[in-house]
């Protein structure tokens, strides 16, 4: 008796492990046709129930077999615009980048970093008239190790009026080879991208806000000695965002079709991946479509 009040527990146990699995996604997919034009609507046909579909178009951003990609080889590209008033002092403003820098954002660490100068790779401002710095490749920098940092180091000197320097509109993407462009920095963070540290002469300093980065040295020939650096977040200049999909449909929602239009011309696979899911249980199925654009 106690031998078969066991196994009906077993039994018990088993049916219920069996309830929490879902089963595989019934489901397929077919386009009306091969080739299209930019000026047809490309109609999938779905047959079956999954609870979950979510569709990649193939497209830039868009792209199944990216949707778990982090980092990508391709050309970080590093810009901004620059003014500059007051006094006549030259060579006040620096641009460097440091690939041994800590992330400890005091001057003791900062002098201990090794800092790349590349201000000759730069356009910048002689007057109050925007300048564009033009495009900076930081591909030699690139890190597998260790994050990049970039600096703009300000210096004034004692005796004569010094000067103030405006940044504006600086970007740093990730340009990869088919044209994606993904940004890793951006004026916009203000200080979650960038922080500033006075050197020397505490009362002057970097200023960083959502639209620019300024350093406003002293206005008179009694103004002591000035040297203040504004620093970056640490960069992964090979850093990516993972492509990703739209969802179609969800368990409350029945589909039979799908339409989509593709603008430019080109060979993509259109990927559905339907899946079946619980708190216990989930099971996927991936689906591709081959879709030429003429």
């Amino acid at each position: 008796m106690r031998k078969l009040y066991i196994i009906a527990i077993f039994f018990l146990v088993g049916a219920a492990c069996t309830k929490k699995d879902v089963g595989s996604p019934n489901f397929s997919v077919a386009a009306n046709k091969e080739s299209y034009t930019t000026a047809d609507t490309v109609f999938f046909a779905l047959s079956g129930t999954p609870w979950y579909l979510t569709f990649y178009s193939g497209e830039p951003y868009h792209k199944y077999e990216n949707r778990l990609r982090v980092t990508a080889d391709g050309i970080p590209t590093f810009q901004f615009g620059s003014t500059v008033t007051t006094g006549t002092q030259a060579n006040t403003l620096r641009l460097l980048v440091s690939s041994d820098f800590n992330g400890t954002y005091d001057s003791a660490n900062i002098y201990q970093a090794t800092w790349s100068d590349i201000t000759d790779k730069a356009k910048l401002a002689t007057g109050s008239a925007t300048v564009s710095s033009g495009v900076i490749d930081l591909t030699p920098f690139i890190n597998e190790e260790h994050p990049v940092y970039i600096a703009f180091k300000y210096i004034g000197n004692a005796g004569s009026a010094q000067r103030n320097w405006t940044l504006k509109t600086l970007t740093l993407n990730n340009v990869l080879p088919d044209s994606t462009s993904y940004n890793l920095l951006d004026i916009s963070e203000s200080t979650a991208g960038f922080k500033s540290v006075a050197m020397k002469n505490t009362a002057v300093k970097w200023t960083v806000s959502t639209s620019q980065l300024n350093f406003k040295g002293g206005t008179t020939t009694t103004s002591p000695e000035a040297e203040g650096w504004v620093i970056s977040k640490p960069l992964n200049l090979k850093k990516v965002v993972p492509d990703y999909g739209v969802p179609l449909k969800n368990m409350t929602t029945i589909m039979d079709a799908y339409y989509y239009i593709y603008t430019a011309p080109g060979s993509y696979t259109a990927t559905f991946v339907a899946s079946n899911a619980s708190r216990y249980d989930s099971k996927d199925g991936v689906y591709e479509v081959p879709v030429t654009i003429q």
